[in-house]
Formats: C-alpha cells, structure tokens, sequence
C-alpha cells in the first residue's frame, strides 16, 4: 500500500496535519522572529484558556517559496499514512472549508485534518513603490 508521510499537531481544538514534504523544518515559537505564526485552526476559534503548553512552529515552505510558520500548540509525531486513509471532504464540506483539504483517520479510528496550505497561507505582497501607487 502507499503512504503519505504526515505531521500531526495534537492540537486543543483538533488534531491537523500537512505533507511533511511541504515541512522545512520544527523549532520553538519563541526562536521564530519572522511574521507571526499562522493559526490554521483560527476558524474554530480561539486557543483555549491555557492552550497547549508546547509553542512549536512548523515552518512550511509556501508556493512561493517564502518560509512560512504555522503554530503547533501541541504534541507533534511524524508518521506515515495509508494513502487509502485519506479521504476527501463531501462537498458541501470542501466548498465551505477550503482550508481542509481531507480527512485522514488513523488506524484506532481517530481523525485527523489535513490542512489545504494554500488556503491558509497568504502571500506577503511585494511593496508598491511610490510612484506606482500615485499612478506613474
């Protein structure tokens, strides 16, 4: 069988996962001293009181080849999936959640979501400059 090697984030809220190919790299959050960390699970609302004791950053590699972090409040585990494990969302689901790509269910049955990076990655804009913004 095929597998897909993940990184899991046991986060409070739910656990979620990228490709770990897309993966440069996991360090504390307090070491990042870039953008801040994107939350991917944002749209479920806020962390909970107390959060997760562990503030890592997973830093992925965006299309546009920028680093970018993804805050990990929780365990982390890299590991391999059967590709057979991976299932797409309904669509009714897919069309209202594009930052979830699919739903991988673990071997005890647990669920994971696969997060849709560029969904929840916006580009940083190159700056404008001056005399392109009054029109030149």
């Amino acid at each position: 069988m095929a597998a897909v090697s993940m990184v899991h984030i046991q986060d409070p809220r739910v656990r979620w996962c990228v490709r770990a190919a897309r993966v440069l790299r996991i360090m504390p959050a307090a070491e990042w001293n870039a953008a801040p960390p994107v939350d991917v699970l944002a749209a479920l609302g806020p962390m909970p009181r107390g959060g997760a004791r562990t503030r890592r950053v997973v830093v992925v590699e965006a299309a546009d080849r920028r680093e970018t972090a993804l805050l990990a409040a929780g365990a982390i585990d890299v590991g391999d999936v059967d590709a057979a494990a991976v299932l797409p969302l309904p669509e009714l689901l897919a069309g209202a959640t594009p930052q979830i790509a699919a739903i991988i269910v673990a071997p005890d049955a647990s669920l994971s979501l696969l997060v849709e990076l560029a969904a929840v990655i916006t580009p940083v804009p190159w700056p404008v400059p001056a005399a392109c913004a009054r029109g030149w």
